[in-house]
Formats: structure tokens, C-alpha cells, sequence
């Protein structure tokens, strides 16, 4: 190795992987989804039926996953696997997905929100969040520049400071339950659609757990990725699911009905229920703290997409953005990289449109990782070390969410299926420009 170019280090522990995925998921989301959920069933019990199932296929999926990860962790995570299992091509096409439509435009929606949150409590107008938001993920960037283990602290930290407070909410509101609404378990929603009702809450519940696949990006930072990465998702998503429900079970508890069907956001209604008014201010500024190290987690995530395609060859300017800082050990470049593209993306205000393509290939490129579990258990010769836990049910069940939710989603708005997978298409031309005319004869990076 040239003494001018540094190397990832392996020294992320379990409880800093359990954290990031902790933090990575505990977003704004588990405050303003639970009433879009409720309005979709009408029902508070059949409502957390939904969070159940959605957390159960989450964790199911994310267990068969962690076996693929197992037989060779990769920091490209879901695009490292699709890669390697199913071709180059369906492996650029995921990457070029998560690297150049996902992560930026996910990152760049989080930072707006986080702005626009913070504008509730100090007044700005659409420039100044605008500016705040840059600010944010400018800052959050450099800080990542320095060194990934004090990134990883910070995460740690983060994780902390996210779950603490909705614990404390669960916990007083289960002790404030003198004048408790009863759980409803009878399905009302939209009765010449319930199927569809389902539908929608199912994909609410999923958008909120979404983010734990960014564990395995960290597949090559690891101590021990074998071990650990099975580990970190099974007790990070364990937990959170027992938060989740325990956070709406007791909105349901203290929120009547007709006032759910009215709400924007089951946070502040709860704080507000058990704090009075000053509970509106703690939970806006609680879900500015849960946007922030989400998005910490996600610039980790996307910068280990954008290194991992980089290192394939696949982006114009590979060979710097692939560069490891030889001081810091740290993607610094990529780490600009992503955030001069998440940058375009929150001033050109496309990632709203953005946002409504992601949930239908995020899956597609899940459910080809699933299908490979199958695929390798069929090759003796190859070890793991680790097995999915009732195989083939879990799976299965994986599969089944999967294909479901990519049901409702194109049937939901089958043209946003459409102009992705256009958007998808258009990164071949620069596909084939680095690997026939760019990088020609030069292999991957490993």
C-alpha cells in the first residue's frame, strides 16, 4: 500500500453497530406516521398489528441478510451483496440507485426536515432553512472527515439521547392512565378497500423501520463483522420494535380517536397530553436531536455506498473518491463526494419527487439478496458463520413483506415505478464510458 493512502480500520465494536443501527432508524418518522397509520385502519388495534407485522418482516429480513453478510462482509452493503451474488450489472444498478438517487435524496429530505423543525422554535424563512440545512450537513460531514471512531462514539452517544426520552414518554404515559381510550381491534379503514387500507398502513410502518441495511455497510469496519453484524441487527431492531409499540400504545391510550384522525404528529400530541403546552417545544427539539444523528448515520451509509462503487469502477473520478486519507484513515473524499450531490439535490428541491421512487427499489434490490440465501446454502464448499434462524420460514416471511410491499407501492402509483427505473437506466451510459473507455483493463479495488 503506497504510504500516501490510508485503510479503513477494523475497530467498531457491537455496541457502537447496535447503536448506529439504533440511530439510523430512530428518525421523525415514529412521531408522524402513527397517526397516518391510524387514519389508513381507523382502528388503534389493528393499527399496532401493523407496527407488529412491519417490525416482525423487518427483522426477519434483515436476519436472512445478515447470513449473506456472513459469508463475506463487504462496506457496500445491500449493492456489495447484489453484486457479488447476481452480476455486475444488477450490482451497478443497485449502486448507482442508493449512491445517486437514494442516499442524496433521502439525505437532503432529512436535512430540510431538520431545518424546517428547527424553524418552529427560531423563526426562518424558506432561504434561511435552506441555509440552515446546508449547514447541518456540511457540519456533519466534516466532523466525519476526522475520524470514523469518534464518528461512531457520536453515534453512540446519539443513540441514547433518541431512544431515552421516548422510553420516559412510554414509561410516565403508562403511568398516566386514569382516563384511558380503549383499544379498538375492529378494522374500520376504508370499507370498500380494507386490503388497500392495510396496504398503506404496511408501508407506514416499514418507511419507519427502514434504515437498519446500513449496518452492513459497516461490514469491513467491524471487529468481528461475522459475529457482530447478526448481533447489532437483531437486538437494535428487537428493541425497537418494543418501543414502537409501546410509543403507540400508549398515544392510543391518552388520544381519543377523533383526535388522532386530526393529528399531524402523535408526538406532540402525546407531550402535550402529559407536559401540557411546554411538551410541544420538548418534543420538536427531541425530533430535531432524532434527525440529526440519523442523518450522521445516514453520510456514513452513503459514503460507504459511494466508496463501494467507486472501488467497482463505476463513477467518473473512481480514483479519488475512492482515496483513504493516509492520516485519518477516513473516505474524506468520498465524503464530499456525497455531499456535493445531496447538496444539488436539497437546492433543486427534487427530493420530494425523489422520496416517492425509493421505497419501490429499495426492495426490488432486498428481495434478490433474500433469493440469494437460497441460492448459497445450495453451495457446500462456501462456510458462514452464521445460520437465519428457522430457515426457510424467515425468509419467507422477508419475501412475502417484500413482495407485498412492492405490490402496493406500484399499484399505489405505478408511474413512479416507471421514471426510476428510467432514472436507473440512465446511469449505463456512464457504465459503460468507465469500464470500456475510462477504466478499461483495470479490476476492482478490493
Amino acid at each position: 500500500m503506497s504510504k500516501h493512502e490510508g485503510k479503513l480500520q477494523q475497530n467498531i465494536t457491537l455496541i457502537e453497530a447496535i447503536a448506529f443501527s439504533v440511530g439510523q432508524i430512530i428518525g421523525t418518522g415514529i412521531f408522524l406516521k402513527p397517526t397516518a397509520i391510524f387514519q389508513a385502519t381507523h382502528s388503534t388495534g389493528i393499527s399496532l398489528l401493523v407496527w407488529l407485522a412491519a417490525g416482525v418482516i423487518t427483522l426477519c429480513t434483515a436476519l436472512t441478510i445478515a447470513e449473506v453478510a456472513s459469508y463475506k462482509p463487504m462496506i457496500g452493503g445491500i449493492t456489495s451483496y447484489v453484486n457479488e451474488y447476481n452480476g455486475k450489472t444488477l450490482g451497478f444498478m443497485s449502486g448507482w440507485f442508493f449512491s445517486i438517487l437514494n442516499n442524496p435524496g433521502t439525505l437532503a429530505a432529512n436535512t430540510i426536515a431538520t431545518a424546517t423543525f428547527i424553524s418552529a422554535v427560531l423563526p426562518m424563512n424558506n432561504v434561511q432553512i435552506k441555509l440552515c440545512a446546508f449547514i447541518i450537513l456540511w457540519g456533519l460531514s466534516l466532523s466525519q472527515m476526522f475520524s470514523v471512531k469518534g464518528t461512531m462514539r457520536f453515534q453512540l452517544l446519539g443513540a441514547v439521547i433518541q431512544a431515552a426520552p421516548i422510553a420516559i414518554v412510554v414509561i410516565l404515559g403508562l403511568l398516566n392512565g386514569a382516563n384511558a381510550n380503549n383499544i379498538n381491534l375492529s378494522l374500520i379503514g376504508d370499507p370498500n378497500s380494507p386490503g388497500a387500507s392495510l396496504g398503506i398502513a404496511l408501508l407506514g410502518a416499514m418507511w419507519v423501520y427502514d434504515g437498519w441495511q446500513a449496518t452492513a455497510n459497516l461490514g469491513e469496519e467491524m471487529v468481528n463483522p461475522k459475529r457482530d453484524f447478526p448481533k447489532a441487527i437483531f437486538y437494535s431492531i428487537s428493541f425497537l420494535i418494543i418501543l414502537f409499540l409501546a410509543f403507540n400504545y400508549v398515544g392510543f391510550k391518552l388520544i381519543p380517536a377523533e383526535e388522532l384522525l386530526n393529528s399531524q404528529n402523535i408526538g406532540a400530541n402525546i407531550s402535550e397530553k402529559l407536559f401540557g403546552q411546554h411538551g410541544v417545544l420538548l418534543m420538536t427539539i427531541l425530533m430535531v436531536i432524532c434527525s440529526t444523528f440519523t442523518m450522521n448515520a445516514e453520510i456514513v451509509q452513503a459514503t460507504r455506498d459511494v466508496l463501494y462503487q467507486a472501488r467497482q469502477n463505476n463513477l467518473i473520478g473512481a480514483k479519488w473518491i475512492r482515496h483513504i486519507h493516509p492520516k485519518t484513515d477516513t473516505p474524506i473524499n468520498a465524503i464530499i463526494f456525497q455531499g456535493i450531490l445531496s447538496t444539488i439535490v436539497m437546492l433543486t428541491g427534487t427530493f420530494e419527487s425523489i422520496s416517492l421512487l425509493i421505497i419501490f427499489f429499495i426492495w426490488i434490490f432486498i428481495l434478490f439478496v433474500l433469493w440469494d440465501v437460497f441460492k448459497l446454502r445450495k453451495q457446500k464448499e462456501i462456510q458462514r458463520s452464521f445460520s437465519t434462524p428457522l430457515f426457510p420460514i424467515t425468509p419467507i416471511i422477508g419475501i412475502l413483506g417484500g413482495l407485498f410491499m412492492l405490490l402496493s407501492a406500484v399499484s399505489s402509483n405505478p408511474m413512479n415505478f416507471v421514471v426510476g427505473l428510467i432514472v436507473i437506466l440512465m446511469g449505463f451510459p456512464i457504465y459503460y464510458y468507465c469500464h470500456n473507455v475510462l477504466y478499461k483493463g483495470e479490476k476492482p479495488v478490493e
